[in-house]
């Protein structure tokens, strides 16, 4: 019975964003007949490359009770960086413009733990001078690949796999593990769930909030990167629009807006919701515009009813529990 139950606590936090995935799947079955198999999957999987990995980053820093929104010209920099750098290959062109987007996440982090800046004013002033950054770089043009077979990896299919889903894939398992059996990423847990008393406790929430942020800009220039890569140029008003839904793909998933709530798999399963929602509507042929309004429905529902639910919980048990508790569970640090 002890063992039963010690693993509904493991599943537990992941309960609800998998009953609406499950829940959303077969309402795209139902709306649009015929969709499914490994089209779909492969759909579905595409969207981890650029989506997923923003949202991977954000999530990230979401743990820590910050937010990145500079994301998205990141993104649209580091794709135009790749672009350019081409020649010299195409990995020493990933790599280089992954570093950058790195760096320049650290330089934000180490900001905002120095001075005590708060995420979302940085992080709207990044936003706005990387992307204007990106004008400058590309001569407010787009950024063509000169020699097109470096796309041609990229292209490929393989199985319900692209070479940008793999390397998506690998990259959230490679920050799986970093929050979960690492002490840096339980820092991350520990600073976004009880700031000062991890302080206390001799945690360097500076050293925190510098990796949060490091890897938000690694996420996000790798995801420019590889959909440069994929499409054969980078266009500097790109990913503008991609913010938003990687935040909404956190917040389907579990992650806790309060902080120290939520794990990479919560953020699979949001980016899946989403993914399975934007490739159901496609094969339909629906206009991307009720795509939009279909996910933020979603979103809005889903808040609702967890807003409801932390109401009903104060006055049950005479305490709090904030927004994106239930759907996160109570993972603990």
């Amino acid at each position: 019975m002890n063992k039963l139950l010690g693993s509904f606590d493991v599943v537990k936090p992941y309960a609800t964003p998998l009953g609406l995935l499950i829940v959303t799947y077969l309402a795209m079955v139902i709306a649009a007949p015929g969709f499914g198999g490994e089209s779909a999957v492969f759909s579905v999987l595409e969207n981890f490359a650029l989506l997923g990995l923003v949202a991977l980053g954000v999530g990230v820093t979401m743990l820590t009770r910050e937010l990145d929104l500079s994301v998205g010209s990141v993104a649209a920099c580091s794709a135009v960086i790749a672009m350019m750098l081409s020649s010299w290959g195409l990995w020493p062109a990933i790599l280089i413009a992954v570093l950058a987007g790195t760096a320049f996440g650290m330089a934000q982090g180490w900001v905002i733990a120095r001075f005590g800046v708060n995420s979302l004013m940085l992080t709207i002033g990044s936003l706005i001078m990387i992307r204007g950054l990106t004008f400058v770089i590309s001569s407010n043009e787009t950024v063509v690949l000169n020699d097109m077979n470096l796309a041609m990896p990229f292209v490929s299919q393989y199985g319900v796999f692209s070479l940008s889903s793999i390397i998506a894939i690998a990259a959230f398992l490679a920050v799986g593990l970093l929050l979960a059996v690492t002490r840096p990423g339980r820092h991350l847990y520990a600073v976004g769930g009880a700031r000062e008393e991890a302080r206390a406790a001799g945690v360097s929430v500076t050293r925190s909030l510098v990796l949060a942020f490091a890897l938000s800009g690694a996420c996000a220039s790798l995801a420019g990167a590889l959909a440069a890569f994929r499409g054969g140029s980078a266009v500097p008003t790109n990913y503008a629009d991609v913010l938003l839904p990687a935040v909404a793909a956190a917040l389907l998933g579990g992650v806790a807006l309060s902080g120290g709530k939520g794990t990479v798999i919560n953020i699979v399963l949001g980016v899946a919701i989403l993914g399975t929602i934007s490739a159901g509507l496609a094969y339909k042929g629906v206009d991307a515009s009720i795509n939009q309004l279909v996910q933020g429905g979603l979103l809005i529902t889903v808040l609702t009813v967890e807003f409801v639910g932390s109401r009903v919980w104060r006055r049950r048990h005479g305490t709090s529990a904030p927004i994106g508790a239930s759907l996160a569970g109570a993972h603990a640090t």
